[in-house]
């Protein structure tokens, strides 16, 4: 018995490898960014307000150092800058630049790809309701660790 839910806990790994590499894409050739820094150049671009560097280090569960580490070097690539406060000169916000919003829909293109595929191979409903257990999913795990 404890080797069929051995066996059976295989396979459903075995499928989730087999979806993420039909669907997931790795990162493309040439690209300019980390994961890291593609998860910060999202979440910079799609605040609805200016975000600090440690409003990043919260959101993306990572520590303020590797944040720093983050900002230099999207900064260095020209796809973020710093607005400092007028308020305090040595606290400052994050903005995406024009080259770091090109960056970000060149990749949307690239990544995304795939699943607007899945979505039409699947069909509106079963693409939904595939969303809706992955964002049930994401929620979990996202609960988990943060405990």
């Amino acid at each position: 018995m404890k080797d069929e839910k051995w066996l059976e806990a295989m396979e459903k790994l075995g499928a989730v490898r087999l979806f993420s590499s039909l669907y997931v894409r790795k990162a493309r050739k040439g690209a300019l960014t980390s994961a890291q820094e593609v998860d910060m150049l999202f979440r910079t671009a799609l605040a609805l307000e200016p975000l600090t560097p440690l409003e990043l280090s919260h959101a993306m569960g990572v520590s303020k150092t590797i944040v720093s580490r983050l900002i230099d070097s999207l900064t260095g690539k020209r796809l973020v800058e710093k607005q400092y406060s007028r308020e305090d000169k040595r606290s400052y916000f994050l903005k995406i630049t024009d080259e770091g919003r090109q960056e970000l829909e060149s990749m949307c293109y690239y990544y995304l790809g795939p699943i607007y595929e899945l979505q039409r191979n699947l069909g509106e409903e079963d693409f939904n309701q595939l969303m809706e257990l992955i964002y049930k999913a994401n929620e979990s795990m996202t609960e988990k660790s943060s405990v």
